[in-house]
């Protein structure tokens, strides 16, 4: 079985789902996919960068100093360690993905949370989508359109020659792979080229440098992580008080 499953009323009417208990299921990613959207929210919370893939620039958060480290979860329980979540988290176990040759987008949910019995309804009586499963489409909905905006805005940046492989160092990431905007490259842009980066490419610039004073919460995180329990102080320094599925796409 796909790990995603494209849910339809006619296969999934009578089954059911589990909801997201934790945030255990990120435990291996070292980054997470960030929104122009919450941008304002994410530059206070974590380093942020740029991977490329498939000759493509997309915006993330560094969860960890090195591949496959999380120091946003406790190692425990997976409950969240901050006050903010990334968007790409909160949607879990829903997603939508566009239909080949198609523009439709279509819901999915997650295999290891489709259920035959217990958990929630995804479809009602009269075979709709359940009142909380339709607010998850909206935002998992929401959150596809942002991710077009922002990753065109990532892929002007670099097609501006702003951006730069952030070289590993004994103080930055040990994440292969990433990027950052060249302050000097992007001071160097004529009145006219600044003008084709304003709106989204342009706070994506400066929230992506702004994200750079995190590197100590990154760091205090890893040493928290790094002893062999975690007390209760790390609840105290990072509680998350909030899940709601409201953020900032202005």
């Amino acid at each position: 079985m796909s790990n995603w499953v494209t849910l339809s009323r006619q296969k999934h009417a009578s089954m059911r789902y589990s909801p997201r208990q934790n945030y255990r299921f990120t435990a291996d990613q070292a980054v997470a996919p960030i929104l122009a959207g919450e941008l304002r929210q994410a530059l206070t919370q974590f380093v942020m960068g740029f991977i490329k893939r498939e000759e493509r620039y997309h915006l993330v958060a560094l969860l960890g100093r090195a591949a496959h480290s999380h120091h946003y979860i406790h190692p425990e329980d997976g409950r969240w360690l901050g006050t903010y979540v990334p968007a790409h988290f909160r949607g879990y176990p829903f997603a939508v993905e566009r239909r080949q040759d198609s523009d439709e987008m279509v819901l999915q949910v997650h295999a290891d949370h489709l259920l035959q019995q217990g958990g929630e309804p995804l479809f009602d009586e009269q075979g709709e989508l359940t009142e909380t499963v339709k607010r998850q489409l909206d935002f998992v909905g929401e959150c596809a359109k942002n991710r077009r905006l922002t990753d065109t805005a990532c892929q002007t940046l670099a097609e501006q020659g702003i951006l730069k492989p952030w070289q590993t160092t004994e103080d930055g990431p040990g994440i292969k792979g990433l990027y950052k905007v060249e302050e000097e490259a992007l001071n160097r842009l004529t009145a006219q080229q600044l003008h084709q980066l304003q709106g989204v490419p342009l706070a994506v610039a400066y929230g992506q440098m702004f994200s750079m004073a995190q590197h100590d919460q990154l760091a205090q995180r890893a040493a928290l992580h790094a002893k062999i329990g975690v007390t209760e102080s790390v609840d105290e320094l990072f509680a998350d008080d909030s899940d709601d599925l409201q953020f900032d796409f202005g």
